[in-house]
């Protein structure tokens, strides 16, 4: 088995499409990191001394002010900073006040932790390269001729299938892995570091105070469950139909619209929990995670189950087809 998926690794590890799509990944970041340092106004780099407090009660002043000078326009006269404040600076002033009752110095605008944390909003994009790379595992075999090679090995046909999915759990984390450290890397030259580890964010309940590592952690967790799913899916369907172009685009057409299947059925029936796409995404029950769920009985505990039981279901019958298949032909 472990030979098996080393023989893996050297297939897709040795092809220069695998690490085109790492350096994508990363040039994506750079483009982002670049913009938001070309664009940013001197507000979202401002930070905060060891006389924190009266700094913070001094911007609380500065931005009531502007909110009140705003007011006083007419709609037709107010130009887009102003449209952009009136949208923005109520939050703003939110957040400082809660530092303020908590005791907490606030971090920059454009801090580490905080940038670490929106990896989460990349993680499709990763999940993405996932996709294309586990819808080929097995139906590039059968369409290049080397299934039959394959299965000449002395290992089962199981053991074949398992090793396949073994390199594409792995793969997922590696890519994980690779995204997180990647914008940590970045962030340490183009963010202000944390005066602590505590963070101000918002959630559903309005704001709370959280421990970066705790949540980070949780938040790992749910990406890579997330990936392993959507790579599970193309493993599975790059098995059943024998096809790459076939596995890529039902795979893509159930991340792309999951989301509006469930959103449309949250307002038809309220049985929407138990379907997979309203519980394969875990970072929605994070702390920070602000938008509602689409049926309040779901919970963290259902959807980890839940997912468990698909990819567990899906894995099964695809390796029992896998297994009586017949591929003399």
């Amino acid at each position: 088995m472990f030979k098996l998926v080393i023989n893996e690794f050297n297939k897709y590890f040795n092809r220069l499409g695998t690490y085109m799509m790492l350096v994508i990944i990363v040039a994506f970041m750079l483009l982002g990191t670049f913009l938001g340092m070309k664009f940013s106004s001197a507000d979202n780099s401002k930070e905060y001394t060891s006389n924190w407090k009266t700094e913070v009660k001094q911007d609380i002043e500065k931005y009531h002010q502007r909110l009140a000078t705003i007011a006083k326009k007419k709609e037709d006269n107010k130009s887009l900073n102003d449209i952009t404040d009136e949208a923005t600076l109520g939050e703003k002033i939110q957040k400082l006040e809660f530092y303020l009752k908590e005791d907490v110095q606030p971090p920059a605008t454009n801090n580490f932790y905080q940038t670490l944390l929106d990896t989460n909003g990349f993680i499709s994009f990763v999940t993405i390269m996932i996709i294309i790379i586990c819808s080929s595992l097995m139906s590039r075999e059968h369409q290049q001729g080397t299934i039959k090679l394959l299965l000449i090995r002395p290992a089962s046909r199981l053991k074949i299938f398992f090793s396949k999915y073994i390199f594409a759990i792995l793969v997922s984390f590696i890519f994980l892995i690779f995204t997180y450290g990647m914008t940590a890397l970045i962030s340490l030259f183009s963010t202000k570091m944390n005066p602590s580890a505590t963070l101000a964010v918002s959630g559903r309940k309005g704001l709370k105070m959280i421990n970066v590592y705790d949540v980070l952690g949780q938040q790992l967790f749910a990406n890579l469950l997330f990936i392993v799913t959507f790579a599970t899916i193309a493993f599975v369907l790059s098995v059943i139909f024998k096809n790459t172009a076939l596995s890529l685009g039902v795979t893509f057409a159930l991340m792309f619209f999951g989301d509006l299947v469930v959103m449309f059925l949250s307002s038809k029936t309220k049985l929407v929990e138990w379907i997979w796409p309203a519980n394969w995404d875990l970072s929605k029950y994070l702390p920070t995670n602000s938008s509602e769920l689409v049926d309040k009985d779901l919970s963290f505990a259902f959807s980890l189950s839940y997912d468990i039981v698909m990819l567990i279901v899906i894995l099964t019958v695809a390796a029992w087809i896998f297994n009586k298949r017949d591929v003399a032909n």
